[in-house]
């Protein structure tokens, strides 16, 4: 079965509702009660011990060209340690550079209720720290 194809019916069985962007890429959009919302991104991250990986991420903040100061970087690096699921990274997409919230699962053994508490806290958490580093509602 195709990676979307994959996705499409766990999601399915989970009641979330997905959007099959190609083959290789799913989206989840994720209301709050305050008006904000998150996009979640989910695509193959290759395998491990010949089981497919899921990379689920959302979209945090769009990062300027030039490094991140290293006070920032560390502050984010020690917030990681924080985290019960999900880890900042960065993303290069399009001669951009987005951070991003993201979390890697085995996706032939995840489970519906799984598959809707990564996505649901990713999204969360992501949308949180969009709006405490001074984003608007853009992810």
């Amino acid at each position: 079965m195709a990676f979307a194809e994959l996705v499409e019916n766990i999601a399915n069985r989970a009641g979330l509702k997905i959007i099959k962007r190609n083959p290789g890429m799913v989206t989840c959009q994720m209301g709050f009660g305050d008006g904000r919302s998150q996009q979640v991104f989910l695509h193959p991250a290759g395998d491990l011990a010949n089981h497919p990986v899921v990379n689920i991420s959302t979209l945090v903040r769009e990062l300027p060209s030039s490094p991140m100061p290293s006070d920032v970087a560390d502050g984010l690096l020690r917030a990681n340690q924080d985290f019960k699921m999900g880890a900042f990274g960065i993303l290069n997409e399009g001669g951009k550079r987005f951070l991003v919230f993201a979390h890697n699962m085995i996706l032939d053994r995840l489970e519906p209720d799984e598959m809707a508490l990564v996505i649901a806290v990713l999204a969360k958490t992501g949308d949180e720290w969009e709006a405490k580093l001074g984003g608007s509602d853009r992810f």
